[in-house]
């Protein structure tokens, strides 16, 4: 089922363009395994920049937003069922107590999921407004880098002669490759890496 979803995404991200990468990212973040951070890059690849920043950040912002109020209704227990107990407690805390600025920081940095943060700050006492803002600021820059370098990916494919069905087998297969290191574990260690550094050495 799980594969299926996976496929799903994909094809609808080829078959529907910019209004499917809305959608696309807006699933992303609610529930489906796919890291946005590969999503992005894949439409940088075949998509404009300026396409992917609007349509790709308008669907992560909405994502995150529908995120984060599931996540006020359905309190801690929702929480660690969509995204798992292992970082909750920390990164609660760490939310709780810088607010706005570490959900611009984590917003920031590509490898931090931006699914966890939006889950984790629906059950802290920080105010929608300041976490809206924060998101909003943060996911422009976000998708502008990761779009950037999938167009630069995908231009340096250009350039050898390779056409847009190439460029489409080559974002796939990234994805693939993308998903296969999620479910060994590999992308979630990192991530788990990165975010006890920044809890621990930046924000105590």
């Amino acid at each position: 089922m799980r594969k299926l979803f996976e496929t799903a995404l994909i094809a609808l991200l080829e078959t529907y363009g910019k209004l499917g990468l809305t959608a696309v990212m807006v699933l992303q973040t609610i529930i489906a395994p796919i890291p946005s951070e590969a999503l992005l890059m894949f439409a940088g690849a075949v998509m404009n920049i300026s396409d992917v920043l609007i349509f790709g950040g308008t669907g992560l912002i909405i994502g995150s937003v529908i995120a984060f109020f599931i996540a006020r209704r359905g309190g801690r227990p929702i929480v660690i069922k969509m995204i798992g107990e292992k970082w909750i407690n920390n990164v609660d805390a760490w939310v709780s107590k810088n607010g706005a600025k570490a959900i611009l920081f984590t917003r920031l940095v590509p490898v931090i999921p931006f699914d966890l943060i939006s889950y984790v700050s629906g059950v802290t006492s920080m105010k929608f407004r300041d976490y809206f803002i924060a998101t909003v600021i943060g996911a422009i820059p976000r998708c502008l880098v990761l779009a950037y370098a999938g167009s630069i990916a995908g231009g340096i494919l250009g350039s050898l002669g390779f056409g847009i069905e190439i460029l489409f087998t080559v974002a796939i297969v990234g994805l693939i490759i993308v998903l296969y290191l999620e479910r060994k574990g590999y992308i979630g260690n990192l991530e788990n890496t990165i975010i006890g550094k920044v809890i621990k050495k930046f924000w105590k």
